[in-house]
C-alpha cells in the first residue's frame, strides 16, 4: 500500500500545480474545474513534456520531468498571483464538494489497487503491449520512442497516454511493473471523481 501513496502523491503534485490553471480555464464549471485538476495537470503536463521532448528541447528522464513540473508551477504561481485571494475563496466555500473530490478519488485509487493486487498480472488482452510500451518509453531517450516489437524503428501508435504513465512513473520512482497496475486504479478513480 506503500507504492498506492507515492503514486497518490505524486498525482497530487500534478494537481496541486495545475490547479490555478484549472480554476482560470474552466471557471465556467460549478465546481470552477477544481475535479479536473487532476485529470486536466496529467495532460497539461503529459502533452507538455512529450511536446518539448519530441522537438528535442528537453530529454526523456526524470529532470526533463522535473523541468515540466516547475514550468507548470510558474505559470501556475503567475496566476495564483494575481486571483490567489479568489481562489482561497473559492475553495473555503467549495470545501466540502473539494473533500468529497477527493475522497472519492482516493477512494477509488485505494480500491481498484487492492482489486488489481488480486490478480496483478500483465497478460492477456493488450496488457503486455501496453507495458512494453510504457518500457520502451522509459528507455527511449528522444521521442517518438523506440518501438519495443520492431527493433530500430519508433513506435507508430498513439502513445501520449503511456507517456503519462511513465512521466508519473519516473515522478514516483516505482518499478514500471507496479505502475502499471497503478495506472489502471488511475483511469477508474479519475473516472470516479471526474464523474
Amino acid at each position: 500500500m506503500l507504492s498506492v501513496l507515492v503514486w497518490w502523491l505524486a498525482i497530487q503534485v500534478v494537481a496541486l500545480l495545475a490547479l490555478p490553471i484549472t480554476y482560470r480555464v474552466l471557471r465556467f464549471l460549478p465546481d470552477r474545474g477544481i475535479a479536473m485538476a487532476r485529470p486536466a495537470g496529467l495532460l497539461l503536463v503529459g502533452y507538455a513534456f512529450w511536446l518539448l521532448v519530441t522537438l528535442g528541447l528537453l530529454r526523456n528522464t526524470a529532470t526533463g520531468v522535473v523541468a515540466v513540473l516547475l514550468g507548470v508551477g510558474i505559470a501556475s504561481a503567475l496566476l495564483w498571483r494575481r486571483e490567489g485571494g479568489e481562489i482561497r475563496a473559492f475553495l473555503w466555500r467549495a470545501r466540502r464538494e473539494l473533500l468529497i473530490t477527493e475522497a472519492l478519488f482516493a477512494i477509488g485509487l485505494a480500491g481498484w489497487a487492492l482489486f488489481r493486487a488480486y490478480n496483478p498480472d500483465i497478460a492477456a488482452t493488450e496488457k503486455p503491449m501496453e507495458f512494453a510500451f510504457i518500457n520502451g518509453i522509459l528507455r527511449s531517450e528522444a521521442f517518438p520512442p523506440r518501438d519495443p516489437w520492431l527493433s530500430g524503428f519508433a513506435i507508430s501508435y498513439y502513445y501520449l497516454g503511456y507517456v503519462i504513465a511513465a512521466l508519473l512513473t519516473r515522478l514516483s520512482g516505482l518499478s514500471s511493473a507496479v505502475t502499471f497496475n497503478l495506472t489502471n486504479a488511475t483511469l477508474f478513480a479519475l473516472t470516479l471523481s471526474g464523474a
